[in-house]
């Protein structure tokens, strides 16, 4: 029984060493890593004083956030060896290759919606209506944004996104339809702006208890 705790114990404090030797050598505050795995700061608070141990799920997303295995996590006391810039040169790789795909997936939207307005006036070229892709791009690009924001990003950024693309979806229906009234549209985008603020407020305070 005295051994099972001698070793719990010395689990724990090799967990809670780990945790606060990676996170400290990305750079990263305690809040920060609570919002990558969707925990309070005061859940990781606990975690690096060894109160308490985090689920194998939590565990094994840590790991990957670090770029370790679960056993250099769990198991390994941190070497002192293991330098401050490996560890960033790993996180800064991440987020280029996540910048990346994300460029790309955007960049895929505007030249979709550049297609459209030149070969329509190429065929079509009476038309003054093709400019309007360009318009339509704005929201889709919002979509993009927010599907890789809730992979990667966080809660602040989602605010802002979802905003912009209630105003641009609003501003589409303005231009697309040009009927009397049809600026009323933008009157119930404001209520909507509350509905996001608040939204986010109490996203953000949950998230902090």
């Amino acid at each position: 029984m005295i051994s099972c705790t001698v070793e719990e114990a010395d689990y724990k404090n090799t967990l809670a060493g780990n945790i606060v030797f990676y996170r400290k050598s990305l750079g990263w505050k305690q809040s920060e890593l609570a919002q990558k795995l969707n925990y309070s700061d005061k859940a990781v608070s606990k975690w690096e004083r060894g109160e308490a141990v985090p689920d194998v799920v939590v565990l094994n997303k840590m790991a990957r956030l670090f770029g370790i295995t679960l056993d250099q996590l769990c198991l390994q006391r941190a070497p002192e060896a293991v330098t401050r810039g490996r560890l960033l040169d790993r996180s800064f790789a991440l987020l280029k290759n996540r910048l990346v795909i994300t460029l790309i997936s955007v960049g895929l939207v505007w030249f979709v919606a550049t297609l459209v307005v030149v070969f329509g006036k190429m065929f079509w070229p009476a038309s003054g209506y093709f400019w309007m892709a360009f318009i339509y791009a704005i929201p889709l690009t919002a979509v993009v944004l927010l599907i890789f924001n809730g992979v990667w990003g966080k809660r602040l950024y989602s605010f802002i996104i979802v905003s912009i693309l209630m105003w641009s979806v609003a501003l589409c229906f303005f231009l697309t339809i040009p009927i009397r009234g049809s600026a009323y549209i933008f009157w119930l985008a404001l209520p909507a702006q509350i509905i996001i603020i608040l939204w986010s407020f109490l996203t953000s305070k949950k998230g902090k208890e």
